[in-house]
């Protein structure tokens, strides 16, 4: 159910949205607010009133409530917007509220990746194709040290 702080917020926003107060019918606020809410247009409708759902549908055709549907959606997609000084301050709570010194780890950890400070994994990836693993298995190492990419003193000691 709509209330009255609701319907105030709701007008308060009118002059941005280009509408005049009093524009809107009460039903038609109400009938906003519930679509906004997730409800489908007709339970909107029926949550604001109406029972003519033909009606319905042909006052969100109106000019005034697709003004005020899409000026809504718009400062509902500003008011979620997450970026990363957010993700940083959220990261900084958990670090600030932690129980152990793993936790904290943890949390610098993710601030790093964050941010971008580790330095990427460079090591060398060998993707070698085989259709059967038999075929690997009958060779010897000589040949696998090959196919790997590395000489065959890899397997000596060095000194």
């Amino acid at each position: 159910m709509t209330n009255e702080a609701e319907r105030n917020e709701l007008q308060s926003h009118f002059p941005y949205m280009g509408l005049k107060l009093n524009e809107l019918s009460i039903q038609e606020e109400r009938l906003v607010l519930f679509y906004l809410k997730g409800m489908s247009k007709a339970a909107a409708g029926r949550a604001a009133g109406y029972q003519n759902m033909e009606n319905v549908y042909a006052i969100f055709k109106k000019d005034s409530i697709q003004k005020a549907i899409s000026y809504l959606r718009k400062e509902m997609v500003e008011e979620a917007k997450f970026d990363r000084n957010q993700a940083t301050n959220m990261y900084l709570e958990a670090h600030r509220k932690s129980a152990n010194a793993t936790e904290e780890k943890n949390v610098v950890d993710s601030l790093c990746k964050l941010h971008g400070l580790f330095a990427p994994d460079n090591a060398t990836q060998i993707n070698i194709n085989v259709d059967k693993v038999e075929q690997l298995e009958r060779l010897s190492d000589d040949d696998l040290i090959k196919i790997a990419g590395e000489n065959s003193s890899y397997l000596e000691p060095s000194k």
